[in-house]
């Protein structure tokens, strides 16, 4: 054998089965023929296919049972109402398609999917956007937060709230010791910048933070591009009732810092476009890039050998904050 090993076989035969089985019931049940398909590798465990069918181009996406337990489906499919709302109102992102009012559908042995057309456009890499396409984002964003929250009747429990200093000292200890027993001295250089933010950062700044539904996962991969503009938003799985501020650093920091430097005139474009729609002074952009590096500063650790190229971009983006923590006001001043 040559590129696939004798351990990959069972990997490789399961992934079939599970296709299979997928594919079987897009035809039994919407009477779609399959013509070809390739499989798409983003992506952390759920199965990805970009099938050509009579009907045109789809995508199909298979849930891991391991990343998406049963327990998960009901939020799961609360999301995907939410993106079908969204397209129904004009927000470029995929239309879904859905079977007795579910869009999570469901093969006889148990797998998890979903179908929905395919959009134009492409990923492009963390930090080229241009401004134009920024600018676009922004007021993509913005539209989309206007529509998911201006008739939120009553408040719902937050999904994920602010981790306490004693759980992250805790946290940041255990990826100190790692960092040390293997004598990665940048990874520890990284995490000594860290564990003085931490230190010293009061987190009653978040108390501001405004909540409701957000995106919650909007970075390079998951906007499709393109020349000078948006043309879908995708993966709306983690869709869910947040500190909405997640959608403002997290395309900022993905979309704009590129090789260490972070493009200001790609944030006042993205500025801009938010602002058609929602209010974002300074203090809430360097609260929410502050919001993000909270929540993400426990990926920052030793690189692992199976770490996902995201992951990495993750960790860059979170090094960079901690090196500018105390001038992200004078940064964003003229915005």
């Amino acid at each position: 054998m040559t590129s696939t090993s004798f351990r990959d076989i069972p990997q490789i035969k399961n992934e079939l089965s599970i296709r299979e089985d997928i594919f079987g019931t897009i035809t039994n049940v919407f009477g779609i023929h399959i013509d070809s398909y390739c499989e798409i590798k983003l992506g952390y465990l759920n199965l990805k296919w970009k099938v050509q069918t009579n009907i045109g181009d789809i995508f199909v996406k298979q849930y891991s049972k391991t990343r998406y337990p049963d327990s998960m489906i009901k939020r799961l499919e609360t999301s995907l109402n939410r993106q079908t709302f969204l397209n129904e109102k004009g927000i470029p992102c995929p239309r879904l398609m859905s079977h007795e009012g579910k869009h999570v559908l469901l093969t006889s042995n148990g797998e998890r999917f979903v179908i929905m057309r395919m959009c134009d456009g492409k990923v492009i890499e963390p930090g080229t956007a241009n401004v134009k396409q920024l600018f676009h984002l922004g007021q993509i964003v913005g539209q989309m937060h206007k529509i998911l929250n201006d008739h939120q009747q009553s408040r719902i429990p937050l999904h994920w709230d602010i981790v306490s200093k004693e759980s992250m000292q805790e946290h940041w200890r255990k990826r100190w010791e790692e960092a040390n027993s293997v004598g990665c001295d940048e990874t520890i250089t990284a995490l000594n910048k860290q564990q003085k933010v931490i230190e010293e950062i009061d987190l009653s700044l978040f108390s501001a933070c405004e909540i409701g539904w957000a995106h919650w996962d909007l970075f390079a991969d998951n906007i499709l591009f393109k020349m000078d503009a948006v043309s879908a938003i995708l993966d709306f799985d983690r869709m869910n009732y947040v500190y909405q501020e997640f959608d403002i650093s997290r395309p900022i920091l993905s979309c704009c810092l590129y090789k260490g430097e972070l493009d200001l005139d790609k944030v006042s474009a993205f500025v801009q476009g938010f602002r058609e729609t929602q209010l974002l002074s300074v203090d809430k952009i360097v609260r929410s890039i502050k919001l993000t590096w909270w929540k993400e500063a426990t990926m920052l650790k030793v690189e692992g050998e199976n770490d996902s190229i995201p992951l990495r971009r993750f960790q860059v983006e979170n090094k960079w904050v901690a090196d500018n923590w105390n001038r992200l006001n004078e940064l964003f001043a003229d915005l």
